[in-house]
């Protein structure tokens, strides 16, 4: 598995019968040119999708159900999912979550490996919010945590350095409930350092954090 950071919260996933895009929005994109292309795109904020990703060479659309229908031009392949839904398709299963925030998460079946992409779900902490809401943001996002499988390959999740110290919570608690092979930090805003930073927070756990140290990084994995 080839995996490339583009920006902020995307990523392309190269298997090895199919080529996997999140949220893409802008930037250098790598695609290989014999394999089957499948974009997803987790919800409507400009930060995470764009619709000009219908331009994009894919044979498949999976969105989210928050993002404008009208937007897919006819006769493009796409499929809607909405929070707890599953679905088959192109050789994959793909699951999804109930974001905190806008849209889903996604939880991937392909070719032997499982992999989360978080998109939005994450323990968003705004100390300005205050108590009860931070109490309700902790219950739901344990609650949608509590549904995913006991181990994941790779997961991608936010650390967000606007959340001050507490940009790690929702990835930790991630740890503390799930196996997670390989951690893949993202929605940094060009923060690289946050990333870096995840990696000694989560050295008490068994997980190997890849953190991007710029715009095109790229990891080859087992």
């Amino acid at each position: 598995m080839h995996i490339t950071f583009i920006r902020h919260a995307s990523f392309l996933v190269e298997c090895e019968e199919v080529v996997l895009l999140f949220d893409y929005v802008d930037g250098e994109l790598p695609l290989p040119p014999d394999k089957d292309l499948i974009v997803f795109a987790s919800h409507r904020h400009g930060d995470h999708y764009d619709r000009r990703i219908f331009d994009l060479p894919a044979k498949t659309f999976v969105l989210s159900d928050d993002i404008p229908e009208e937007d897919a031009p006819a006769g493009k392949d796409v499929h809607r999912m909405g929070p707890h839904q599953r679905i088959d398709v192109e050789h994959l299963v793909v699951s999804t979550l109930r974001s905190t925030d806008e849209g889903v998460a996604f939880l991937l079946e392909v070719e032997g490996k499982v992999v989360y992409f978080a998109g939005d779900l994450n323990n968003w902490f705004w100390e300005e919010e205050g108590e009860e809401y931070t109490s309700w943001m902790e219950r739901e996002y344990h609650r949608e945590l509590d549904r995913l499988p006991p181990a994941i390959d790779v997961a991608f999740v936010p650390v967000d350095p606007r959340l001050g110290k507490r940009y790690a919570l929702g990835a930790l608690d991630l740890l503390e409930r799930v196996s997670v092979s390989y951690l893949v930090p993202m929605h940094m805003w060009n923060g690289f350092a946050t990333g870096t930073a995840l990696k000694e927070a989560a050295s008490p756990y068994d997980v190997e954090v890849l953190a991007a140290r710029g715009n095109g990084h790229q990891w080859r994995i087992a």
